[in-house]
């Protein structure tokens, strides 16, 4: 089997991918346009250019998919959309995250959008097979206290719906130390978290993940840049969530020359590969997996690996970990590494 045939085909963990970047750009179109929320005169772009310069930058691009996550239909329908265009690309467990107070700028209650995504999550897990688990993100732009408050209603729905927490949005205009109340309040409540860390170059970011009890981290390319504190991770086995062409189009790196994965992966951290934002983006974590075979000398017998720290590092029960070891033993017992060709 060639290398991308195999990829596509085996049984994957994805733990870093937004919903809101993640919607499929048709039904985004169709959505926008039967309903006249377009705004006059807007461009339907959904993806970054390729002159994207930074993380702030990459941000814009997520206004027109707000918009489309504005009611509870919306919010359930385009969840199960999600959940479609995960099962093409044989994701066997997607972490999928969002943030509720953007899904508040036409009065829903935060109630009211966590009751729509679970709604959507049922459709979409009934139809596709794909289990999901969803983390609720606090948003570096707003108040601590408004981030409290999401976290105090994310509480009730752990840990049906709500499986983590995760800190998003512009890094190098907020630090995380700035949220310290949020994670203080998540341990007590027993909530699991990871935050965006090191994307856009701060050290002292991946600092306060490590001091306040992350499980995981997005990113954390910064890493790099101290190896007592890539030590320190290593040895806490906390779980980096890479992210490879999002890292490249916020220019978290310069290159492939720079991406660290190799690195990474030769000071034992637990490195997992994601896609970030699948639409804005325009990725597939099956395309993730052949960049870094292309890049970054990733062979297919490596691959499993990084499925299964995907696996070890999730914040699904115990269960749905065991069943998909075995999903994914089962698929290497037909299609083993060894067989797989080069295109």
């Amino acid at each position: 089997m060639e290398r991308k045939e195999w990829l596509t085909a085996l049984p994957k963990v994805e733990l870093h991918c937004h919903l809101d970047g993640s919607l499929p750009p048709e039904a985004m179109t169709d959505y926008l346009t039967r309903t006249g929320r377009l705004p006059a005169g807007q461009t339907l772009r959904y993806s970054v250019p390729a002159d994207c310069t930074s993380l702030a930058d990459y941000l814009t691009c997520f206004d027109l998919p707000l918009l489309c996550l504005q009611t509870e239909d919306s919010i359930a329908d385009f969840v199960r959309a999600v959940l479609r265009e995960a099962a093409k690309e044989g994701i066997s467990y997607l972490e999928l995250r969002f943030a509720p107070a953007f899904s508040q700028a036409e009065g829903l209650s935060l109630a009211q959008v966590f009751a729509a995504v679970r709604r959507g999550r049922a459709a979409g897990e009934a139809e596709t097979g794909v289990r999901c688990g969803f983390l609720a993100c606090a948003m570096r732009n707003l108040s601590p206290d408004q981030n409290l408050e999401m976290l105090e209603e994310a509480a009730r729905w752990y840990p049906d719906l709500i499986w983590g927490l995760d800190l998003a949005g512009d890094e190098a205009a907020h630090p995380t130390r700035e949220q310290e109340a949020v994670f203080r309040r998540a341990r007590e409540l027993g909530i699991p978290f990871t935050i965006h860390s090191g994307e856009t170059g701060s050290v002292e970011n991946l600092e306060a993940a490590l001091s306040y009890g992350a499980a995981r981290v997005g990113h954390g390319i910064a890493l790099q840049k101290s190896p007592e504190l890539l030590r320190a991770y290593a040895e806490a086995g906390i779980g980096v969530e890479l992210c490879p062409l999002s890292n490249l189009q916020t220019r978290a790196v310069s290159g492939w020359d720079a991406y660290p994965f190799r690195r990474f992966r030769e000071a034992g951290l637990t490195v997992t590969v994601n896609t970030d934002n699948c639409t804005v983006s325009g990725t597939t974590l099956t395309e993730e997996l052949e960049r870094l075979c292309l890049h970054c000398g990733l062979t297919p017998a490596e691959v499993p690996e990084l499925l299964r720290n995907a696996n070890r590092c999730s914040f699904a029960p115990p269960q749905m970990k065991a069943d998909y070891e075995g999903a994914l033993q089962a698929f290497l017992l037909k299609n083993p590494t060894g067989e797989v060709t080069n295109p």
